[in-house]
């Protein structure tokens, strides 16, 4: 990190505490400012922390950044293993005779953990997510909610025949 005049040696510190993954209230107690002060920092805050927020934010979100990059090669590096542990779960589940309640639970929530962890539809920048806050039942409704008016659509109805020769009529909308 770079040390631009304005930031303070409490602010560096709290910054490195940031980067050895101290929670924002633990750092405030450990320097001596209250919570709200730091989180006014964190965001950058100018009229409530002073002119140095805009500084202390930039460098708090590189922090951020390098700690989101750091979690995004650790979930790769781990996926494989993940999914090996997984399998091997579900095989073994998938081999008794009879489930438990306890194998159901399981069996749920794998289910739930794998839908919830399912990449987003990125466009560019923008990211939407078909599985925000939906349960695996509901997942299922929406899926077949969904396949039913894709179904629909093919199978419209189209303009009533007329006698060769003649101008045909739209039958009347009600509104």
């Amino acid at each position: 990190m770079s040390m631009p005049t304005k930031l303070s040696e409490k602010h560096w510190k709290v910054l490195e505490m940031f980067d050895n993954d101290m929670t924002r209230e633990d750092a405030a107690k450990a320097i001596g400012w209250t919570k709200k002060h730091l989180d006014r920092l964190c965001v950058g805050n100018v009229e409530l922390a002073g002119g140095v927020a805009s500084l202390f934010k930039a460098e708090y979100m590189k922090i951020q950044k390098k700690i989101a990059n750091e979690t995004d090669t650790l979930l790769k590096s781990n996926l494989k293993m993940a999914q090996k542990l997984m399998k091997e779960v579900f095989t073994e589940i998938s081999n008794k005779k009879k489930k438990t309640d306890a194998d159901k639970k399981i069996l749920s929530m794998y289910t739930n953990a794998i839908a919830k962890c399912q990449p987003a539809v990125n466009i560019k920048n923008l990211s939407y997510s078909y599985t925000k806050g939906l349960t695996a039942e509901e997942l299922v409704h929406e899926f077949k909610r969904l396949k039913t008016v894709a179904e629909s659509s093919f199978d419209r109805g189209g303009l009533p025949e007329t006698a060769e020769g003649r101008a045909g009529e739209l039958s009347e909308v009600d509104e």
